[in-house]
């Protein structure tokens, strides 16, 4: 009796330890998804006075979305200096950028994008002075990676530009990614591990019973 409740506790802490190691190999996992941007402002209309924001997209950018919610940079508004004397105004001037996806874990993605579109409303003076406010449309937008699904948000959604002498001018357009993963799946070095261990439980068990029984 000893002896079977001894198997079979060692048998369970097998098991225990084997799910731990599978469970320890998918949280190792890495997934890193490498993307860039697009961007564009509509200078056909809602600007008084002369244009001093441009976009630059994000170019070779990665995350890991093994890491839960991650912070995520799209790009950077760029206000440059006016013309002494001079303003200008954005009222509800439109802007998009457009995220890319180019692999995940070296595979490569096509033909998937999202284009998260916004509007810029304020005012630039000086290069001490920018009331330019840039609000998402849609504070929550997701994306279909196929086996997985990754959703932005824009918590920060009415983002303040500073102006050319603050930080050169430079704001970084950024949202919280978080992605849905797939169930990880064991290394089949792990699995065959805890197969093969169990077999060797078992077979000894075998053994053990035929022994007690040729002693009675």
């Amino acid at each position: 009796m000893s002896m079977t409740k001894g198997l079979n506790g060692l048998r369970s802490a097998v098991i225990a330890l084997g799910l731990a190691a599978c469970t320890a190999t998918g949280a190792d996992a890495a997934a890193i998804l490498k993307y860039q941007t697009a961007t564009a402002v509509d200078l056909s209309h809602g600007i008084s006075g002369p244009n001093v924001i441009s976009f630059t997209p994000a170019t070779a950018a990665g995350v890991d979305l093994s890491s839960g919610t991650v912070n995520t940079g799209l790009g950077t508004f760029v206000v440059a200096p006016p013309a002494a004397g001079s303003a200008t105004t954005y009222t509800n001037t439109p802007f998009s950028i457009t995220f890319l996806p180019q692999d995940l874990n070296g595979t490569p993605l096509t033909n998937v994008s999202m284009v998260f579109t916004g509007v810029l409303n304020g005012v630039v003076d000086s290069p001490y002075h920018s009331t330019v406010t840039a609000t998402f449309d849609k504070p929550t937008q997701t994306l279909d990676l196929g086996d997985q699904k990754i959703t932005f948000t824009f918590p920060d959604n009415a983002k303040l530009l500073v102006p050319s002498q603050s930080n050169g001018g430079v704001t970084t357009a950024e949202a919280l990614l978080t992605s849905t993963l797939p169930p990880a799946v064991p290394e089949p070095s792990t699995i065959a591990l805890v197969l093969t261990t169990l077999g060797g439980l078992a077979l000894r068990r075998r053994v053990s019973g035929r022994r007690s029984r040729a002693q009675v």
